[in-house]
């Protein structure tokens, strides 16, 4: 992910930009970050800044890692499974009814077979694909909510992959304990 300012791909070595992303249709743009802050000089102003600056945000982090493993678990719709439940009801109906007709009616199993099999597919790849572009939708909204945070805290000099409540917890846990000096201690080390 990239921060505020250029910087250099790693895949083709070329500069890059935040604004250089592309736009998924339908997706809010994501918010820019804004510069960094120089980072406390001693170890109680840092503590100081950070209960400050990110008190407030242990829930949208709750909720942005709910909706990722929920997209992680979404899987597409598979045809087998539709042809073997479309056969299988088709099979049932065709039990219920079918057999009363006289024994050229068979292609209507085919038939009804075919029919369940084909709606039942393209109706669920239609809710996959607004289930996820919905869900993609919301994790956009809620990076913008927690980038639109960041960019309001006043003198904020912490890096936005630092701003997760796990690694902040760690974090106030070292500077309060002294395991940790300082915050660029801490950045080096991790």
């Amino acid at each position: 992910m990239l921060e505020s300012g250029t910087r250099i791909c790693p895949f083709c070595g070329e500069p890059a930009t935040l604004a250089a992303s592309p736009v998924v249709e339908g997706l809010p743009e994501l918010v820019l970050l804004n510069e960094l802050a120089p980072v406390p000089a001693t170890r109680e102003e840092t503590l100081k800044e950070l209960r400050r600056l990110f008190g407030e945000l242990d829930t949208k982090y709750a909720t942005l890692a709910d909706l990722w493993l929920k997209s992680a678990c979404w899987q597409a719709p598979s045809k087998v499974r539709w042809a073997v439940g479309g056969f299988l009801l088709a099979l049932l109906l065709y039990l219920l009814v079918g057999i009363h007709l006289p024994a050229m009616a068979v292609w209507i199993f085919v038939v009804l077979w075919g029919v369940i099999a084909y709606f039942g597919y393209s109706r669920s790849c239609a809710h996959y694909a607004s289930g996820l572009s919905a869900n993609e939708r919301a994790i956009r909204e809620i990076e913008n909510t927690i980038r639109r945070h960041y960019n309001e805290a006043k003198d904020c000099f912490l890096p936005l992959d630092y701003t997760a409540p796990s690694v902040l917890s760690e974090l106030i846990a070292g500077l309060d304990s002294g395991m940790i000096a300082s915050f660029e201690d801490y950045r080096i080390n991790n």
